[in-house]
């Protein structure tokens, strides 16, 4: 074989298996009614932990919560692994994980918490935003 082809075979066969790759590690963003009734375990869910609903375990390393989406759906959501710091001011979260036994269980989780620089209709923010 001739030193042009095999380097052409050897391309299309690198770009294959990182196009494989990439598609057995994708997770789609879904719903809370996806998520419950799809089998995947590897699903990005979206929404807000809704308030009073937060459990953390240190010492057995889970975090339980409720979240809801922007349709107003909740799922209950199992986290095993060490809690976030920042896990008690976080408003909205991205759990990556799937269903199991009516839970949606998750190793995987993205918080988002206020900023600082996020607009506040308070006097004192407007007055201390100005000042800096």
């Amino acid at each position: 074989m001739k030193p042009g082809l095999l380097a052409v075979v050897l391309s299309f066969v690198g770009i294959g298996a990182v196009v494989y790759a990439f598609m057995t590690n994708a997770s789609p963003y879904v719903t809370v009614a996806q998520a419950q009734v799809s089998q995947a375990d590897n699903l990005h869910v979206a929404g807000e932990i809704v308030p009073g609903t937060l459990d953390v375990s240190a010492t057995s390393q889970t975090v339980r919560f409720i979240v809801k989406d922007d349709e107003g759906k909740t799922l209950p959501v199992l986290y095993k692994g060490a809690p976030p710091a920042n896990m008690a001011s976080a408003t909205r979260v991205v759990v990556i994980g799937g269903m199991k036994e009516g839970v949606f269980t998750s190793e995987k989780m993205l918080l988002k918490c206020p900023s600082k620089y996020e607009s506040s209709d308070t006097p004192m923010a407007k007055s201390e935003a100005k000042a800096s």
